[in-house]
């Protein structure tokens, strides 16, 4: 019985994914360093083969200040038609098409509790 929980625990730890990692964790920390941030982590996917790109967009506060933010958009696992967006928050399962900007910027605003409108959404080429 012993063998048998070891071996259902093992498969159970076996099939979770593990999402990739920013190699420069640090940035993460730094004030307004979304943009560089998501630049690296994107070399840093782009290089394993995952298909990854940077993308920043606008949104305005309650108190109608001007903000803008960069994120990375990714397919993971390679193969799969799973969408992420990564961010100093993590990365999020985010749904939307690979090639929507806009619907990735507003989805992913979102799944991040934030509720404004987004708008200026662009991939960063």
């Amino acid at each position: 019985m012993k063998n048998i929980f070891i071996l259902v625990c093992f498969l159970c730890f076996a099939g979770c994914e593990t999402l990739p990692r920013n190699p420069e964790i640090w940035m993460e920390l730094e004030i307004n360093a979304c943009l560089p941030t998501a630049i690296v982590f994107k070399q840093a996917l782009n290089r394993q083969g995952i298909w990854a790109e940077v993308f920043r967009y606008s949104w305005r506060t309650d108190k109608g200040k001007l903000r803008g933010h960069a994120m990375v958009v990714y397919l993971y696992p390679p193969g799969k038609n799973k969408l992420w967006t990564y961010d100093a928050l993590g990365s999020y399962r985010t749904y939307a098409y690979k090639d929507d900007v806009v619907g990735i910027a507003r989805a992913a605003h979102r799944v991040r509790g934030n509720t404004e409108e987004v708008f200026n959404e662009e991939f960063i080429k």
